[in-house]
């Protein structure tokens, strides 16, 4: 039960960080002269760096198999933001959301679970 409930707080603290993330890229969008087109690119890069939190966070609690439990936490991650995001722009959302660049966070993230385990030893 005691992993269940830490796990749960990470994947809070990670949706936390993923939308503060996503309000200072949006402010500095808005306020400075950084393109727009770069948008998807810094969501993807913010989704990284909570993915490679993620893992490692996630990858401490299990304390073994790493790479795949930061994985595996990392597409969790991805998944929730995907469904959430799909259901709050109902009318945009389809299979098509499913975009090649969300592996990237995965990777990150099982990066970051290797990192968790070693840490966590």
């Amino acid at each position: 039960m005691e992993i269940l409930r830490r796990t749960l707080k990470v994947y809070v603290l990670a949706l936390c960080a993923f939308a503060a993330l996503s309000l200072i890229l949006a402010a500095v969008i808005r306020f400075t002269g950084f393109p727009e087109t770069w948008t998807f690119a810094g969501l993807v890069a913010a989704l990284s760096l909570v993915s490679l939190l993620t893992g490692a966070m996630e990858g401490g609690i299990i304390g073994k198999r790493g790479m795949i439990v930061g994985a595996a936490a990392a597409a969790i991650l991805v998944l929730i933001i995907l469904l959430l995001v799909g259901g709050v722009f109902a009318g945009s959302f389809g299979m098509d959301s499913f975009s090649a660049f969300y592996i990237i966070p995965v990777v990150f993230g099982s990066l970051g679970g290797a990192f968790g385990v070693n840490l966590s030893k």
